[in-house]
């Protein structure tokens, strides 16, 4: 979206409201991320409104992501942040670190494990036990939507008049609802239905602490009000009620948007508003600053459509969107082909064509969408075929990708060398290329006689399949004895899957380190709950078991993005939501892709039971319209609706219904535009090539101590660690250090609750919840460490049980402005000493190092700026705390010092924006993570 100097009349009557309800009705590319963001800044810096009383709820972190960034920079050096999160993020402060928060497969994992203690007939078909898994989860989920506790919906069956079959059915839904709460809580264990539901019964049930709450959130924010399911509008109702005669509520939303919403009850919630907060403003948003003319009126063309189940229709206001200027006079237009080659060749070719054409657009500008992931992978390949950079863009894939799939082939051929598909991955994995010829050998051999590949391997000849039977056997020797996060990390180590991946710096391969980086990071998230679980560390077996029921359960996670670097975006629509180019392609628009066909639940929520307005029309249908009119308006300036008739079936098909409601004309193909052949288009002579720039349109935007240290270190360590995100061996120091720090916060946390000391075995309690498993060499060096750290610990209870008592603030987050940079980190204590004057303590789990005092350490000093600037404390002692030693070095603060300290930082984070990433080999280099890529690694004399 361009750049909006100066806010137009009606986004100034959303920024500056006052008092009361406001909704504010923005339509695509209006701006609506812009009016929270400056509503916000409004309050802080025009009305002197405390951050700590601004509530801004957003649908996904990305988004609450995006604001706290907008607002960093307008804000001072040193700020307080206003609580902008997602609902789910937001209830999650404060909650035991002892629990869990399940996503959906890990929903399914923990009823999986628990399916036979669910006293199920029905429901438990023995010939398919897993078979209702997914469809109880799902029907338990809309129970949480509308706000329906076990409680509540056991009641619902006892006064129903089902009868028989049916009637059981009911009655072991009931039943399983129930069991399912208490499986979670005996296990602590909550999932995001659970964050709502029981914030609303917290305030239910104590008064007072919604009264404090309400107290505290003066002014709310809602985003995508529009997709806010009914419980999540009722929490926001308690924080806010209609009765409400002080501070304000904004609701963001619109109706042709609504793309979660439950039976397409799109305009429910805005429509519940207006009727609840009785006099509430409503500003709607008219003026688009995203794209033209020739775009916006056929995406009007087709949401209309919709009515009458639209807010146009319903309050009779006026929603047709009006260009902010005249942005290019391109028409959008229909492409319709025989085939889906032909389809895929014309869209590969004219984005050649727009980059050959317009100078002034990259590759970044241009996105492929899609009605699901799986029909974009012809475009993948293509797009590959012809070495044109790309990433797909969504929340999942991850283990769909070759890089993570090729190490899993490793880890299953380590377990069972009779398993012949991942052998024969092993053996194509591009990390150590085996001979075409010797695979061919190997598997011909294989089939005649009747022999596993792993036998034949043994005896092969071929120098790269022994290196391979090399890594293979090394590694069969550690599997029970190392974490499953340090058997991966130096299995792929082995594999020289790092060092291959930096050895050229191409957009494909920084999202394959970031990929692996991500998997590393699940395996290490695996370790934490298996030991919280059990109480053991978990083996390669006990993760490759969990990852079997996590894939059968259908999960696949998120995969790597990034957002600076200059690549074609392959999405699907959902994801592509609030995002926006200059050139969109929207494929494979035909009956039964886009609009896609209706799939009922298995379960289906009784009417009885749903508590929005659902639509009169086809709630299906519309839902997918909106779709529709979601992917055509995030682009600027060229639109191309493209399908093919056919996709490999024995019919053809159909073209989508939304194609004509849009008015847009089909463009003659009878003589190709371009001619899509490799040796013609994508030749290196060809005026459509373009190089692309494979390195990262790096953009440095937040910062913390640790990034600042290790830029200073070396900068190509920081690049490697913080750019690249090369994955990396956990280290022990790092995890006794996590299990102390949040040891002594939970300690802490309870004996200010308890008013009193809790005992030295509640301590170590904490402690052996707290434990973090990764990174240790060994069973012998990880039981040695926790012993040492319970010693410790009993010693510092001894010396620090009453410090409580003076004890203001617990891990708080400061936020600062560092030449322009947002910069955040986590205060260990802030101690009362008199009036308004604290100690700032930092705890130290290494050695201690009295010619580095408190006086000299950077990271302290930033605190203590942040801590006076936005807590309005006087910071007098600053104190380094060495556990392991219980010894507390302290400085007195001189803020002249630190200013020049805040100054010499702010150097150093100007240089880290230049992209300097200069190495500085030196000593250093021998306990780097990186000393095996690095090619500049110090050597040593």
């Amino acid at each position: 979206m361009p750049k909006i100097t100066e806010p137009n009349p009606s986004q100034k009557e959303a920024i500056n409201h006052k008092t009361g309800p406001l909704i504010v009705v923005a339509g695509a590319g209006t701006g609506k991320t812009r009016i929270i963001t400056e509503r916000i800044k409004h309050l802080i810096t025009k009305k002197g409104v405390d951050a700590d009383s601004i509530l801004a709820l957003t649908f996904t972190e990305k988004a609450a992501g995006e604001m706290l960034n907008r607002i960093a920079d307008v804000m001072p050096l040193s700020y307080k942040e206003p609580w902008v999160c997602t609902f789910h993020s937001g209830l999650e402060i404060g909650l035991d670190t002892g629990y869990e928060i399940l996503n959906y497969s890990k929903q399914w994992y923990l009823v999986r494990k628990h399916l036979f203690d669910f006293n199920l007939k029905y429901f438990l078909p023995l010939g398919n036990p897993t078979k209702f898994i997914s469809a109880m989860l799902k029907f338990v989920s809309r129970l949480q939507d509308e706000a329906i506790t076990e409680d509540t919906f056991t009641e619902f069956v006892t006064k129903s008049d089902f009868e028989g079959e049916e009637k059981q059915r009911w009655q072991e839904l009931a039943s399983f609802y129930r069991t399912y709460q208490k499986l979670k809580l005996t296990n602590s264990k909550l999932d995001f239905g659970d964050l709502i539901l029981w914030c609303i019964r917290l305030f239910d049930q104590r008064p007072k602490v919604l009264a404090q709450y309400v107290r505290q959130f003066e002014h709310i924010l809602l985003d995508e009000f529009q997709d806010t399911n009914y419980a999540q509008y009722y929490l926001a109702k308690m924080l806010y009620p209609p009765t409400r005669k002080t501070g304000s509520l904004m609701v963001t939303g619109d109706d042709s948007q609504s793309i979660y919403k439950f039976r397409g009850a799109a305009v429910s919630n805005i429509l519940d508003f207006m009727d609840e907060y009785k006099g509430a403003k409503m500003t709607t948003l008219l003026t688009n600053y995203r794209s033209s003319q020739n775009i916006l009126d056929p995406a009007y063309s087709l949401i209309q459509n919709n009515n009458p189940d639209t807010l146009e229709a319903k309050l009779g206001i006026n929603k047709k969107l009006l260009a902010s200027a005249a942005n290019g006079k391109v028409s959008p237009g229909i492409y319709a082909f025989a085939t889906v080659e032909e389809e895929v060749g014309f869209v590969v070719g004219k984005i050649k064509e727009l980059i050959a054409q317009h100078p002034e657009t990259s590759y970044k500008d241009i996105a492929i969408l899609a009605r699901a992931n799986s029909h974009l992978d012809p475009f993948v390949v293509a797009l590959r075929g012809e070495n044109i950079p790309y990433q797909l863009i969504g929340n999942r894939g991850l283990y769909d990708k070759d890089e993570v799939k090729d190490v899993i082939a490793f880890l299953k051929v380590l377990l069972d060398p009779a398993d012949g598909v991942s052998m024969f991955r092993v053996l194509c994995n591009p990390y150590i290329p085996v001979e075409p010829g010797a695979i061919s050998v190997l598997l011909s051999t294989a089939k005649m006689r009747k022999q596993p590949l792993w036998d034949l391997m043994l005896e092969s000849e071929s120098k790269a399949i022994k290196t391979v039977v090399g890594i293979l056997d090394k590694h069969k020797k550690s599997i029970t004895s190392v974490t499953p996060s340090t058997f991966v990390y130096k299995l792929a180590n082995d594999l020289g899957i790092s060092a291959a991946l930096t050895l050229k710096e191409t957009a494909e391969n920084t999202i394959k380190l970031r990929n692996l980086n991500l998997f590393l990071n699940l395996i290490k998230a695996f370790e934490t709950d298996y030991h919280k679980d059990t109480r053991q560390t978990p083996t390669i077996f006990d993760y490759l078991a969990y990852l079997e029921l996590m894939l059968e359960a259908g999960d696949n996670p998120a995969q790597a993005e990034i957002e600076d670097i200059d690549t074609i975006h392959l999405s699907t629509v959902h994801s592509a939501k609030g995002l926006e180019y200059e050139a969109v392609f929207m494929v494979n628009l035909v009956t039964g892709r886009f609009p896609s066909r209706e799939k009922s639940d298995v379960l289906e929520l009784p009417d009885a039971l749903v508590k929005e307005s659902l639509p009169i029309g086809d709630g299906h249908l519309q839902e997918e319209r909106r779709l529709f009119y979601v992917g055509m308006t995030r682009t600027k300036r060229y639109l191309y609706l493209t399908y093919a008739k056919n996709y490999g079936g024995k019919r053809d098909t159909a073209p989508s219904g939304f194609l004509a409601e849009t008015g847009i004309k089909t463009v003659d193909q009878k003589t190709p535009a371009i001619v899509t052949t490799p040796q013609t288009m994508f030749g290196a002579g060809s005026e459509y090539r373009k190089e692309s720039s494979t390195k990262s349109n790096y953009v440095l935007d937040y910062v913390s101590y640790t990034q600042i240290a290790n830029y200073e270190t070396c900068p190509l360590k920081y690049k490697y660690g913080y750019v690249l995100k090369v994955p990396t061996l956990p280290h022990h120091s790092l995890s006794f250090g996590t299990s102390v720090h949040n040891t002594l916060r939970e300690f802490y946390q309870e004996e200010i609750h308890f008013n009193k000391p809790i005992g030295a075995a509640r301590l170590l309690d904490l402690y052996e919840k707290n434990w973090e498993e990764a990174g240790y060499l060994d069973e012998a060096h990880k039981k040695k460490r926790f012993s040492s750290g319970q010693e410790i610990l009993k010693q510092y209870y001894d010396l620090e049980k009453d410090a409580y008592k003076n004890v203001l603030e617990l891990e708080r987050t400061i936020t600062l402005k560092l030449a322009g940079v947002k910069f955040s980190g986590r205060v260990d204590r802030i101690d009362r000493i008199a009036g308004n004057k604290v100690e700032i303590i930092d705890y130290k789990t290494g050695r201690m190092q009295e010619d580095k005092g408190a006086n000299k350490n950077l990271q302290i000093a930033l605190y203590a700026w942040g801590v006076r600037e936005t807590l309005k404390y006087e910071p007098e002692l600053l104190s380094l705390y060495y556990i392991e030693e219980l010894k507390k070095l302290s400085a007195q603060v001189a803020f002249e010092d630190i200013e020049k300290k805040v100054h010499e930082v702010e150097g150093v984070v100007e240089t880290m924006k230049t992209g300097d990433f200069t190495p500085k080999p030196g000593k250093h280099c021998e306990w780097c993570d990186y000393n095996t890529i690095c090619p500049f690694a110090y050597k040593g004399a």
